[in-house]
């Protein structure tokens, strides 16, 4: 069995208001694997952010555990790419992909060949002097991505990354992200509402119930293994039949 790289055991967690107590989670349980990507999608306001801010120790669970450990150790480090990508307008694209390494006082010259090296891999090299308005959005995402692999993360955290993005470009992007994720061997945990999204990137989909939320079904896909592209597993046979499986347990949530 893969290593255990998460696991989520009987989360619960509530907003307190001047009007009452908001149940939010409630006795959530999953594991994630070394290797996975996993999707969460669930009804709107059903609480995937406030999950991931719960995964990521943004905010504490009133009960349960969240736990995360890499081959021992207690606080393996990850990486959270926002719904925005937060390119600072005023640097240049190494300097934004630089910010993390410099921040931890680790910007060496090993790391600096790593960062060139994945900026020539995924096609930015040429544009590491230009500002974050001069790319276009699949660029800007491909840049990001790359910001949060300098710190060589162990597990990838995704909000919905893609959703600023027009159609065709969000496709684009996912393709590219998903690529990069997949290459670079990353443990990602995508937040996402949309499906094809979620079939498209992953090798397990979460479905959770509306709120109070918990899991409520697993989806397992066989995409993982095939070497297909994000883009290519939308064109597959099965496709269709995992869309409408997931849409109709959305809808009976």
């Amino acid at each position: 069995m893969s290593e255990l790289l998460l696991e989520c055991q009987n989360l619960s967690f509530s907003y307190h208001t001047p009007e009452g107590e908001i149940p939010v989670i409630r006795n959530m349980n999953f594991k994630i694997y070394k290797g996975e990507f996993v999707s969460i999608v669930g009804p709107s306001g059903c609480g995937k952010s406030t999950l991931l801010n719960l995964l990521t120790g943004m905010l504490s669970p009133e009960e349960g555990f969240v736990k995360m450990s890499v081959s021992g150790e207690e606080k393996p480090r990850f990486g959270y790419m926002l719904q925005q990508d937060h390119l600072f307008e005023w640097y240049d694209i190494w300097k934004n992909i630089c910010i993390g390494p410099k921040i931890n006082h680790c910007l060496d010259a090993e790391c600096e060949q790593y960062l060139k090296e994945l900026l020539k891999r995924y096609g930015l090299s040429a544009f590491i002097h230009k500002k974050p308005s001069e790319l276009s959005g699949g660029m800007r995402q491909r840049a990001a991505i790359i910001r949060t692999l300098a710190m060589k993360p162990e597990l990838l955290f995704l909000d919905e990354p893609f959703s600023s993005l027009d159609y065709q470009n969000r496709l684009n992007a996912a393709n590219d992200i998903g690529q990069i994720i997949r290459k670079e061997n990353k443990t990602a945990v995508l937040v996402t509402h949309d499906i094809g999204e979620a079939i498209s990137l992953s090798s397990r989909v979460l479905v959770l119930s509306k709120r109070p939320t918990a899991v409520k079904k697993e989806f397992l896909l066989p995409y993982r293994d095939m070497n297909l592209t994000p883009l290519e597993i939308r064109n597959t046979k099965d496709f269709g039949t995992h869309f409408n499986a997931i849409w109709k347990e959305l809808n009976n949530s």
